[in-house]
């Protein structure tokens, strides 16, 4: 599925607190997740559904996505949370602990029948198994639009410490398999210490360093940090620009290569270029032609 959105920092809240539902689309973040899974004590999950589904009707959402993380594909929850949720106001599905392509065609074989056909999904790789079956995963479904990396679950499951070493091996396996698919990946929240602006500042430049298009946040204070690591600075702007036009002009040239600065320029560059120049649009770094 083409998918244009930027997913610089996407907001979760827990789906049976309405207050905090209502605050999260008043903040400076791209994205709000209604969450009706890990955030949501199991006996207050129908709660949550009919809280989320009268957010979902009142609130103005100002242009951020709307999505809603339902319960996993191989639980009963799920069929209740499609079943209990207004699908046609919600932007995006976001699917937790996906472990097998098979849950991701059991999914899509659910949203049909809801009458669902295109409603795009986030894609949840959190346990060693789906780590394992990643490729598989993000070319399961043309609705998917990106795969998101749960490191505190996987970190669960397999008992390794949460550090930027532990996590390099799963991070550059998400986002590989997000490239192969054309998709984005998102990274998880930095969650060992909320207020720490340094560290959530590390922990985002580590995640994009890797391919990451953006993070989940957790607490306000994470926003600001989150959003500067994933805006494009004029500096990347500037080169963005000069690599798409000495590429033209060398193809207008009838010449397949450029050399901007010293540093080799080939079609493979422009994808990249053309997302630095999207990311900055949305973010008002340069101006929206388009508008």
């Amino acid at each position: 599925m083409t998918d244009t959105r930027v997913r610089r920092t996407i907001m979760i809240t827990p789906g049976h607190l309405a207050p905090r539902l209502a605050k999260a689309v008043t903040l400076d973040v791209d994205a709000v997740t209604f969450d009706i899974e890990d955030g949501v004590p199991p006996n207050e999950k129908a709660a949550a559904r009919d809280t989320i589904a009268e957010a979902l009707a009142t609130l103005d959402f100002g242009g951020r996505e709307r999505i809603v993380r339902v319960n996993a594909v191989d639980t009963d929850q799920l069929t209740l949370d499609i079943a209990g949720l207004p699908l046609d106001r919600i932007d995006t599905l976001f699917v937790p602990k996906v472990a097998r392509a098979e849950e991701v065609h059991t999914l899509d074989a659910m949203l049909r029948d809801a009458g669902q056909p295109d409603l795009p999904t986030i894609l949840t790789i959190e346990t060693a198994e789906g780590l394992f079956n990643v490729k598989d995963i993000a070319a399961a479904s043309d609705r998917a639009v990106a795969l998101f990396f749960g490191s505190g679950d996987y970190a669960a499951e397999t008992g390794c410490r949460i550090t930027p070493e532990t996590l390099q091996t799963p991070r550059a396996l998400i986002a590989a398999a997000a490239g192969m698919a054309g998709l984005q990946a998102i990274d998880a929240a930095y969650f060992l210490d909320v207020k720490n602006e340094e560290e959530t500042r590390r922990d985002a430049e580590i995640a994009r360093d890797f391919g990451f298009c953006g993070k989940l946040i957790f607490h306000p204070n994470q926003i600001a940090v989150s959003n500067a690591v994933f805006t494009p600075t004029p500096a990347d702007v500037a080169r963005a620009e000069k690599i798409i036009g000495a590429y033209e002009a060398a193809t207008a040239r009838g010449e397949g290569t450029a050399v901007v600065d010293g540093e080799f320029i080939a079609v493979d560059m422009l994808p990249p270029a053309r997302r630095v120049l999207a990311v900055a649009r949305h973010a008002g770094v340069i101006a929206d032609t388009k508008q």
